[in-house]
């Protein structure tokens, strides 16, 4: 009887510690993984940055994660914000200055209103603003783009946004030019077939349709004048002064002035704390693939992923740089 107690104490012991097991298991998995969970990762244009880039990261959440995750091509910036504000996606692509006007709910989110669903996750690489022509359009600086056919990008969009206030800095508005609102390949194209005659790209360097034009065609890229550029900052302290290295496009023989802008990393606000956290960690512990992806990506520096960024830091994201920095 006595023996019979004993195996029936150590049964009980084996099963405590089975469901133990299991649990810290399943913890663990929890923890390590979302498996099953959907990602949704808006990005922008087939030409342009967001869009190769949104597909290593929704390859690295499978792979990493075993998380169902998807890239989604869009208009890019502001749709990307109005669908996370609304969301309809865990994560986003947008240029910093469109993220802060959305969140703000300036400029042309005063209609919609601000988008406070919004949250960062980390800054990532500079936009440079690329205002685009070819040598036989005699067009050589800013001023001389009035009465020409200007493709600004996709409505709305952030390089749109750029544009106008680009313009603005030279005292001009879209009543002085013939606007198109291209996408980075039609403005491409556009120029190509004789319907356009510059066109404002807004994203990482080298654009990947401009090194194409320019195999074919004599690429100008048309300079902002440092008081200009001043002019934009001051009203606009998102965008900062760059160049675009000379040797960026064939032909190019000397840097360009311009205007850059950081590209950011948006969620919403009701995505987990784990999920973000996790996404947030499993990009940057594997941001060599992203590096490898496009040349653009060689500037992402998890020291600066802070930095700059126009909505509140996900709870999620906070705690994976916390741990970082406690390392």
């Amino acid at each position: 009887m006595k023996l019979c107690k004993q195996h029936q104490l150590i049964a009980i012991l084996i099963m405590v510690l089975l469901v133990m097991g299991c649990s810290s298991e399943k913890t663990a998995q929890k923890e390590g993984s979302l498996k099953g969970e959907y990602i949704t990762i808006l990005t922008g244009g087939s030409s342009g940055v967001y869009f190769p880039l949104g597909g290593t990261l929704a390859k690295l959440y499978q792979e990493k994660l075993s998380a169902v995750a998807t890239s989604q091509s869009t208009a890019a910036s502001a749709e990307n914000a109005t669908k996370l504000n609304q969301k309809k996606a865990e994560v986003g692509f947008l240029m910093g200055d469109t993220a802060l006007d959305a969140y703000k709910g300036i400029d042309s989110f005063e209609q919609t209103g601000a988008q406070k669903n919004l949250r960062s996750i980390a800054a990532l690489y500079p936009n440079y603003l690329q205002i685009a022509t070819i040598k036989n359009r005699n067009i050589t600086s800013i001023t001389e783009l009035k009465g020409k056919r200007l493709a600004v990008g996709a409505p709305g969009s952030g390089t749109e946004i750029s544009a106008k206030r680009v313009l603005e800095a030279y005292d001009m508005t879209y009543d002085d030019v013939k606007v198109d609102y291209l996408s980075f390949a039609e403005g491409i194209d556009g120029m190509k077939n004789g319907t356009v005659d510059a066109v404002v790209i807004s994203s990482g360097i080298p654009n990947s349709g401009l090194l194409e034009l320019a195999t074919t065609e004599e690429v100008v890229i048309l300079e902002i004048e440092e008081e200009n550029i001043h002019k934009i900052n001051g009203k606009y302290p998102s965008f900062f002064s760059t160049i675009i290295p000379e040797g960026t496009y064939a032909g190019q023989e000397q840097d360009v002035n311009t205007i850059g802008v950081y590209n950011v990393l948006l969620t919403h606000k009701d995505v987990s704390e784990n999920t973000v956290y996790l996404m947030t960690k499993t990009m940057f512990e594997h941001i060599e693939e992203l590096k490898d992806t496009h040349h653009a990506a060689k500037d992402i520096d998890v020291n600066k992923a802070r930095e700059n960024l126009p909505a509140p830091l996900h709870p999620g994201a906070e705690k994976y740089f916390t741990e970082l920095n406690s390392k």
